[in-house]
């Protein structure tokens, strides 16, 4: 019977588990942290903004009034929809760098 190898950690089971909890600790932190920030994110050349936070919800809405004009509806909600998903897109992408930030670049699934 074949002997499996054996991988050695530096400092051993107990500075691994101490280095996990020292991550999930600045993983709780910049979770805390990051619901506290907001971004916001511009459409149609900055006529139409949209924050959005930490927890990706949105929180504020700016739309230029030359916008709205209810015969050209359906560009409005194209707009918006535009404006919405860069927001969206914005949030993940700081999320993931304080994320990225806090582990050191370890990718731990699940953690947002």
């Amino acid at each position: 019977m074949a002997k499996g190898k054996q991988v050695a950690f530096r400092g051993g089971i107990s500075e691994l588990m101490k280095q996990a909890h020292r991550i999930q600790t600045k993983l709780e932190k910049v979770k805390t942290d990051i619901k506290e920030q907001s971004w916001t994110a511009e459409a149609a050349g900055g006529k139409v903004k949209i924050t959005i936070n930490g927890a990706k919800e949105v929180t504020g809405l700016e739309i230029d009034k030359a916008l709205i004009d209810p015969a050209e509806i359906e560009t409005l909600n194209d707009v918006l929809i535009s404006a919405i998903n860069a927001a969206i897109s914005l949030a993940e992408e700081r999320i993931e760098a304080a994320t990225e930030e806090a582990t050191g670049g370890l990718r731990i699934p699940g953690m947002f």
